[in-house]
């Protein structure tokens, strides 16, 4: 499994956020120049970062993006799923397709805990 490129640039633009204070706010153009990642598609990211609470999104003159919780605090899953989506490690999990095997498979419960 590879991640994608919105993954990342989150991961970068986090890890970059990580580095300063808890509370410190970062305008999304001052990110995007220091993790060298679009500035426009940044934004797309920061907002679902902010929808999944991992950062905070406050508008005004002191406003920007922060942190949301503490940095050890932050889950690469909860990022990855806030950026890209559910993640099915297995075709069986995937609620649209379904799984014909669900309740004979002896994988599959163990599938569903991973």
């Amino acid at each position: 499994m590879k991640i994608t490129r919105a993954c990342d640039y989150t991961i970068r633009a986090l890890v970059y956020m990580a580095q300063s204070p808890m509370g410190t706010a970062f305008m999304r153009s001052d990110i995007a120049k220091a993790c060298n990642v679009p500035d426009s598609f940044l934004g797309k990211i920061l907002q679902s970062l902010a929808k999944s609470d991992i950062l905070v999104s406050e508008r005004g003159k002191k406003g920007g993006f922060r942190l949301g919780k503490e940095p050890k605090n932050i889950c690469i899953y909860d990022v990855i799923v806030a950026v890209d989506g559910p993640l099915n490690i297995n075709n069986c999990l995937d609620e649209q397709v379904g799984c014909c095997f669900d309740q004979s498979c002896c994988a599959h419960k163990m599938w569903k805990d991973v």
